[in-house]
């Protein structure tokens, strides 16, 4: 798309934000008026995801940050005539589930993936974004949106605006022309077209004007689709090793982190190589990919949850000029779901992220966990996924995926124990993002 007229569909989804934000009530979920001093009554605190569960605990809430963590469960009286009290005695506490790979304004219908306008997308996007934060979803890193909608939601969210998860957004995809991201789509072009890498100096050119226009990742797709002959094993990079690192290296002097859509092993490796921060899906990854993982601290962020999903509508999404052959795609989907075993056993980072996005329901984060465990995963090694390892991947490791003082108070709750059966998670009973009470069904003041 045209500068001019990709700036003019931007302004244009601000205007319909704006119009959103003048018909919501300031007061409606997380905006609502909180009480400086929270305190939570956690009967069992998963402090530290991946470590054993302490017993009865009080967290002091001030502001955005948790203040303090007491042992046993202290009445919020202690801390304050104005402290509000949130009694979870009978639930399981941790922080915030993170998701690092999620495209809020993309959906899987034709209509709205090719023609939709900016003032829909930006109704759909913020909608989806709600409905997130409600699943105990605290922070998402999106990692595409050719639309530019995200970045508006993402700073109404950051701003009070919107109830929604703390939004890092990409921006526009980086790919070649014909790669992934930037094919066309029935019934007809999509009208939001990806930033072009085409040579050295147009890779360093789109991460630039990525930067400019407000991105906090870059997105490079280093190979083609997992459903397609481009995403094989064996199938030769999207990218050249100099174009990938021209971008890696323009993102680096921007000091933005890249994060690499690689299927095939050739790909991911030549990305690792080159030095990005996370590897998207990484189906194929092999003995040389994972010493590269260990030198460059990179991470892998396995998606199974779309691959479930492609396996479920096998027809659908097998054949067509550059698709894989239905057996083909059955292999594919299988060595995707066992990415986070495969992974996790070799000693890479392991990372969470879904590649959902409006068309799924807001608890496929809470689906990739399942998919963990199902492949293999101990549970509690599947939760350090999405709350510890996400945060070390996003350089929030400390701020984000503990509770610890100092912490920003993402906080959620379930009524079972995760660890023992990780279908607790679908079901958040409470949820607070940056010491903001979204759900409290058992809150007194």
């Amino acid at each position: 798309m045209p500068p001019r007229l990709r700036h003019r569909w931007t302004a244009l989804a601000g205007a319909t934000l704006a119009a959103l934000l003048l018909a919501s009530p300031r007061g409606s979920g997380e905006e609502q008026p909180q009480a400086r001093v929270v305190v939570v009554q956690a009967g069992h605190l998963l402090a530290d995801p991946g470590e054993p569960a302490l017993g009865p605990h009080t967290i002091v809430v001030r502001g955005d940050r948790i203040a303090s963590i007491e042992p046993g469960l202290l009445p919020a009286s202690q801390f304050g005539a104005d402290a509000r009290l949130v009694d979870l005695s009978r639930q399981y506490v941790l922080p915030g589930l993170i998701d690092l790979h999620m495209h809020l304004a993309i959906a899987m219908d034709a209509d709205v993936a090719t023609v939709a306008s900016p003032a829909r997308l930006a109704l759909m996007t913020a909608g989806f974004a709600r409905r997130l934060l409600d699943a105990g979803v605290t922070t998402v890193r999106d990692v595409g949106d050719n639309s530019g909608v995200t970045f508006a939601v993402r700073d109404a969210i950051a701003d009070g605006q919107l109830p929604g998860p703390r939004l890092y957004a990409a921006g526009r995809i980086v790919s070649r022309s014909g790669g992934h991201g930037s094919k066309l789509a029935q019934p007809g072009e999509i009208p939001y077209e990806p930033a072009r890498c085409d040579g050295v100096e147009s890779c360093r050119r789109a991460v630039r004007e990525n930067v400019e226009a407000g991105s906090d990742w870059i997105k490079l797709t280093v190979s083609g689709s997992g459903r397609e002959v481009a995403g094989n094993a064996a199938a030769p990079p999207d990218m050249f090793a100099d174009e990938v690192r021209a971008a890696v290296d323009a993102a680096t002097q921007a000091g933005r982190s890249v994060a690499a859509h690689a299927h095939g092993t050739a790909s991911i490796n030549l990305a690792l190589a080159a030095g990005v921060r996370t590897i998207e899906h990484g189906t194929y990854f092999d003995a040389e990919s994972v010493r590269l993982f260990r030198q460059h601290h990179a991470f892998i962020v396995p998606t199974a949850f779309v691959a479930d999903y492609v396996g479920s509508r096998l027809d659908r999404f097998a054949g067509g000029a550059d698709g894989k052959a239905r057996d083909q795609l059955q292999r594919w989907v299988a060595d995707a779901k066992s990415t986070p075993l495969r992974a996790w056993r070799a000693g890479v980072p392991l990372a969470l992220g879904t590649d959902a996005g409006p068309s799924f329901g807001p608890d496929a984060t809470a689906r990739e966990l399942q998919l963990y465990v199902d492949a293999g995963v101990p549970a509690a090694e599947a939760i350090r996924a999405a709350t510890r390892t996400n945060a070390e991947a996003l350089g929030m490791a400390e701020r984000l995926g503990r509770l610890h003082p100092g912490y920003l108070a993402d906080i959620i709750a379930v009524d079972a124990d995760p660890v023992a059966d990780i279908k607790a998670l679908r079901a958040v009973a409470f949820v607070m993002k940056g010491g903001h009470v979204v759900r409290a069904p058992h809150a007194e003041e």
